[in-house]
């Protein structure tokens, strides 16, 4: 069922705007800031992937990229990747009790694929994005 009631565009990027801060926040906050309770074995790549897999959706959500989703795409996941990428980076450089990940980078971008793809499932299949 069609959404109505589109959202402001200047909203949605705002929303976007919002969640990418937050991943900056939470990505640069010191270690000692973080709770030191072990869930589970490779909890960390599961947070990255879960962070950047609504990142990856949100990027979409907010530019409501509908038509020339094949173009946009590519470009929507490099952005995606590359924020994670200086992520890292900034995580070396910053004091903070924090460190370069690969595995973390290979993590950001399994969660961005994700996310586009389950932007793209959502738009294709039922033409609908929660919303709008």
């Amino acid at each position: 069922m069609a959404n109505n009631y589109p959202i402001n565009p200047l909203l949605r990027k705002s929303l976007g705007i919002f969640y990418l801060t937050l991943i900056a926040f939470l990505s640069l906050l010191p270690t000692s800031n973080l709770p030191d309770i072990p869930y589970f074995s490779g909890e960390d790549k599961a947070i990255h992937f879960g962070m950047y897999a609504g990142l990856g959706f949100m990027a979409c959500w907010s530019l409501n990229i509908r038509n020339n989703r094949l173009k946009s795409y590519p470009i929507l996941l490099l952005f995606v990747f590359m924020w994670g990428v200086i992520m890292e980076i900034l995580q070396r450089l910053i004091a903070n009790g924090r460190s370069l990940e690969y595995l973390d980078m290979l993590a950001n971008f399994a969660g961005a694929v994700a996310g586009l793809l389950a932007y793209n499932y959502m738009v294709k299949v039922n033409n609908v994005v929660v919303l709008r």
